[in-house]
């Protein structure tokens, strides 16, 4: 058993013996050794809580914010109201009675006038990284933008919110589903291959920069939704291209294609064009085949998803998509290239198809920005540096196929 496990253990017993005693002697009504256990349970239960305070702030230090002691799962955010709930209670939150904007806090990184809720939040002073972490009550504004730019979000991924303190997280990813067998009475079970293995993940840095003038900055007044938009973008088709096709080898995550457990669905010794949905059901039928759910989503080039939305029958009526794949999200990134070599031909792409929910970004509570106000003050203009940290992680590889060779 766990510290965790026996402290949680012993405050439940703490709990059980004083609601005891208050069953027992109803209006507190007890003697000397009754009061004298009383107040020994009172002090013990406050040292058990003091200790397990201290214990889950250490299984953090050490990287186990995945899964709590009992076997509980993360939360996962997927979506606008999930970024607002995880943020809404968040330390940093000064300011809260007021509506603060990306454009205020990027006013007061920059020296400009402010307000006092975005001036009491950069008064706590830069992080790790020398730059200032974005308030809690602006995250949600840059997470909500990131989703509809990202097809990997779009597509039912999600964002794993983490503290700062361990540079390594550790996760189950589920390698093979167990096989069940029937047995005899008093028979021997039978085997099944590993079904789980660890997967150690350590954020990475991610890193752009831009710049506005000091006029546009004070008296723009769309600017707080083109900040969100090109901070989200920014971030969303790097993060994408990672996800999808990171290779690995620091300082970048490694992701799906390059992920040992995929399916992998060729489309010929040099590729073959684009000509209907064969490529989508033989993916859906290696994933079936592996006990994966039902592909909910396929990820491809914009080239290919305008030839499959152009693509006609004999009759030169649109191609309709059949039934079984009625259900699958159909969504685009210029992350996948079109100029990939297959055998011979060198203008190739690739379509991810899965169950995109298996997919999940670890990402660092907060984006760090700094300021660069000498680069560019011959011009009037200044610097942003945005910094996010993030690693990919599959929790199911046999939850997504590849399909390579797909052509013009």
């Amino acid at each position: 058993m766990s510290r965790l496990a026996e402290l949680r253990h012993e405050h439940d017993q703490i709990s059980a013996r004083t609601k005891e005693l208050l069953e027992q002697y109803p209006g507190n009504k007890w003697g000397a050794a009754q009061s004298n256990e009383w107040d020994s349970l009172m002090s013990r239960a406050g040292e058990v809580h003091a200790e397990i305070t201290a214990v889950q702030a250490a299984n953090e230090q050490a990287g186990r914010d995945w899964t709590n002691e009992a076997g509980g799962t993360v939360k996962v955010l997927r979506n606008a109201a999930d970024f607002r709930a995880h943020y809404a209670n968040k330390p940093g939150t000064a300011g809260r009675g007021e509506q603060i904007q990306i454009s205020d806090f990027l006013r007061g990184v920059a020296g400009m006038k402010t307000s006092a809720g975005v001036s009491a939040a950069l008064s706590v002073g830069t992080d790790s990284s020398g730059g200032f972490a974005v308030p809690s009550l602006v995250m949600p504004q840059i997470l909500e933008a990131l989703v509809p730019a990202s097809s990997l979000l779009s597509a039912g991924a999600g964002i794993v919110p983490l503290t700062e303190g361990a540079k390594q997280y550790t996760t189950a990813a589920v390698d093979n589903i167990p096989t069940a067998a029937w047995r005899l009475e008093s028979g021997n079970l039978a085997e099944s291959a590993p079904t789980f293995r660890a997967v150690v993940a350590a954020p990475k840095s991610l890193a752009f920069y831009f710049k506005a003038s000091r006029e546009l900055l004070a008296d723009a007044a769309n600017m707080d939704a083109a900040l969100n938009v090109a901070i989200a973008q920014a971030f969303a088709k790097e993060l994408d291209r990672a996800g999808l096709r990171g290779t690995g080898t620091n300082p970048e995550p490694r992701g799906i294609l390059n992920t040992a457990g995929i399916k992998a669905v060729s489309n010929g010794v040099n590729g073959a064009a684009l000509a209907g949905y064969g490529n989508f059901f033989t993916g859906a039928q290696e994933l079936l085949a592996a006990n994966a759910p039902m592909p909910t989503a396929a990820i491809m080039s914009p080239r290919s998803l305008v030839k499959l939305g152009g693509l006609t029958d004999t009759t030169g009526q649109p191609l309709r998509r059949p039934e079984m794949l009625s259900g699958m999200t159909m969504l685009s990134t210029s992350a996948v290239p079109n100029n990939l070599t297959v055998g011979t031909s060198t203008d190739c792409s690739e379509i991810y198809i899965g169950d995109f929910t298996k997919l999940a970004f670890m990402m660092r509570e907060q984006v760090s920005i700094q300021v660069a106000k000498e680069a560019f003050a011959t011009t009037g203009e200044i610097g942003f540096v945005c910094h996010v940290r993030a690693d990919v992680v599959l929790t199911h590889p046999a939850c997504f196929a590849v399909v390579t060779g797909v052509r013009a």
